[in-house]
Parts: structure tokens; sequence; C-alpha cells
């Protein structure tokens, strides 16, 4: 009687495993994707309303150039609000720069510039903001320009909302809070000293945790 030969694996079974091995692969990566914290789609015990007067702009002081915008904060939360202030200024040529990290000279010069008796720095807006339309302030944020060759630029604003979550760290696996804020993105194209204190192209803004 005749020994029956090895059987061998078809080729269909190990596409099959193999299909089922990248299958989850993919899952595992997509859930890795959609974990990263979101804002949620309920409201924030308080948000704080913000609307920019002077869209982000390049301009010249004391020899030195700079970004700076404007804006208008209002408290309709129901009750008053301790507004700390945040902004950080994102560039395509990978820098990050914190707002207000200027000389106190260079801060006057941009007041005085832009004669609006109302507004205040960053050092003087922070603090309580009462409720009301008419307790609404106005504040000024400014960045030390670094490289002028670029094209897009994203401004990050905190303090406006209360929402927080609690993150994990992909790289260290470590615990932290991040906040929500709100991003705006701007568009400057071309030679930014050829269209100095004209404004960049805003092209939208929505909320992230960061």
């Amino acid at each position: 009687m005749a020994k029956n030969p090895r059987r061998s694996t078809p080729l269909s079974t190990f596409l099959s495993v193999f299909s089922l091995i990248l299958a989850v692969v993919a899952l595992s990566l997509t859930t890795n994707v959609s974990a990263a914290p979101t804002p949620s789609p309920r409201p924030a015990r308080w948000e704080i309303d913000f609307k920019v007067k002077h869209e982000l702009r390049l301009v010249s002081l004391s020899g030195e150039y700079y970004w700076f915008m404007t804006y208008l904060v209002t408290n309709n939360t129901g009750e008053d609000q301790t507004f700390v202030p945040s902004a950080t200024l994102y560039t395509d040529a990978g820098e990050i720069v914190d707002d207000g990290d200027v000389d106190l000279d260079v801060i006057d010069e941009m007041l005085e510039l832009l004669s609006m008796p109302l507004l205040e720095a960053k050092n003087d807006i922070l603090g309580t903001i009462l409720q009301g339309k008419e307790n609404a302030r106005e504040g000024l944020l400014i960045w030390k320009a670094g490289s002028l060759d670029i094209d897009h630029v994203t401004v990050f604003v905190s303090g406006l909302s209360s929402e927080t979550q609690v993150a994990l760290n992909s790289f260290t696996g470590e615990e932290t809070v991040v906040r929500k804020a709100k991003a705006r993105e701007y568009e400057v194209p071309g030679d930014p000293l050829a269209n100095v204190r004209r404004p960049g192209l805003f092209t939208g803004e929505h909320w992230i945790m960061r």
C-alpha cells in the first residue's frame, strides 16, 4: 500500500491568513489614529467668545520684524471667568514661537502704533473677565519673526475654553493634560517684506486639543 504524500498548505490558505494579518495591523493603526484627542461635540462648561479685529500681519518695530494680531473677547458664559490667554505661532519653516516673548519697549511701541485706547497687552488683560458685551476686552498678540521664507502660518489660541482631556504620549507612554484651543490658518505667499502691515490670507479656523 502506497504511503500518503505529505500535505502541503494550499496557496489560497496562505493568502487568507496573510490578508487577515494585514487587516489586524490596519485596524490597529486606525484605532491609534482615532484615539488622538479631539474636542467634545458638546460645548464645554464654559467658552469665551473670541473675535479677531486685526488679522495676522507683519510689522517693523525698532528695526526688527514682528507678527501681530488683535482680538476681542466677550464673556457670555453666565458667570465671571478667569481669562489667561496664550497663543503659539507655527510656521512652515518649523518655527514655534510663543506670544508676548518680546521687550516691553516693543509692546509699548506696538500699542502706540495701533492707537486703540482699550487695547491691552498680555500681562494686562489676564485675570477676571466680567460678563456681558459691555465688559468685552481687546487684546494684543505679538511674536518676534524668525525666517520670512515661509508660506503658511498657524496660530493656536488657548485660554478660551474650560475643556481638558487626558492624552497618552505614544512615545513616552506618559499621560498628559491637553486643552481645547482655537487654530487659525493663514497663507502668506510672496515676499513678506513687500507686504508689511498687510494682513495674511485667513483660510479658516477650527478647535483642537493640544
